[in-house]
């Protein structure tokens, strides 16, 4: 069960991918870590706090219109984590480096969130995606 603190938490989070990203300056700490498999080479803990947060949405959202980001399990609480999983849906750009999807078609892919909340705030976080879904919608792979 989850608090009220924690839903509302989460759905700021919900809330900066669908419509207010600057509302990561109030909810995350500024020595937030990320710890996130990226398949570009960089290291995800190079870039910390709400600016952290702020480069998984733009990079994820640079490659799609009409993202929307929808909770269909959670928040759940376990003291001091806070958990859920979402479904991330967009329609796609044209513009990713070796996708030869076009431009227009409609992408819908999982995942899930964990964040250690300390202080009212997200201090770190971890998310696991169905990237290999993701990868075959937009013809990447077999």
């Amino acid at each position: 069960m989850t608090s009220f603190k924690e839903q509302k938490l989460y759905n700021n989070w919900v809330k900066a991918w669908n419509e207010d990203i600057d509302i990561l300056d109030e909810i995350t700490a500024r020595d937030c870590r990320v710890h996130q498999a990226r398949t570009d080479g960089e290291s995800s803990l190079d870039t910390q706090g709400p600016e952290a947060l702020k480069g998984i949405i733009q990079d994820a959202c640079a490659f799609f219109n009409d993202v929307e980001m929808k909770v269909e399990v959670g928040p759940v609480i376990d003291e001091p984590y806070l958990s859920a999983r979402w479904k991330f849906t967009g329609i796609y750009n044209g513009k990713m480096p070796g996708a030869k999807a076009r431009s227009g078609e409609a992408v819908a892919f999982n995942g899930m969130d964990i964040f250690l909340v300390e202080n009212g705030r997200f201090k770190e976080y971890w998310v696991s995606s169905d990237g290999i879904d993701l990868m075959k919608q937009l013809q990447m792979m077999e």
